[in-house]
């Protein structure tokens, strides 16, 4: 369960760490990154809002409660993913608290070949695409 909780409170305290550093420093400015991209500050919406519904702060949380519920049952049943549920807990934990204290998620990374990310964004993925592989390795281990 320590994996877990410290994924639920590392990635979170990081990523709002390097949003306040970028927003101090980098305000309207851009750093290259030579031919991958720049860091730069884009503001964009919670991935519900995209869609073109705007969610209230209420359904957000809702479904991050659900969403925490569901992963910590899981890492009960299956200890092997919980380094990842952690990530993907922590993640989205700080983009909720971004979008309930800034209304916005605040992006810093934008390659060329991608549209712009933060360290929750890659938390998320890395923690979804762990849990996934480790719930089908078991799966195939089980037939």
């Amino acid at each position: 369960m320590t994996a877990l909780v410290v994924g639920l409170l590392l990635v979170p305290l990081l990523d709002q760490a390097l949003k306040l550093l970028v927003l101090r420093r980098l305000a309207a400015a851009a750093v290259p990154l030579g031919p991958f991209g720049r860091l730069e500050v884009a503001r964009s919406r919670v991935w519900l809002a995209r869609s073109g519904w705007c969610p209230k702060l209420a359904t957000v949380w809702g479904v991050w409660f659900v969403a925490a519920g569901s992963l910590t049952l899981l890492s009960g049943v299956l200890p092997s993913c919980r380094w990842f549920a952690g990530a993907l807990l922590g993640g989205s934990l700080s983009h909720a608290l971004e979008t309930a204290l800034r209304g916005c998620i605040i992006d810093y990374v934008r390659l060329r070949f991608w549209p712009a990310f933060n360290l929750a964004d890659v938390a998320i993925t890395v923690g979804a695409l762990g849990v996934l592989t480790q719930i089908v390795m078991t799966t195939k281990a089980a037939w």
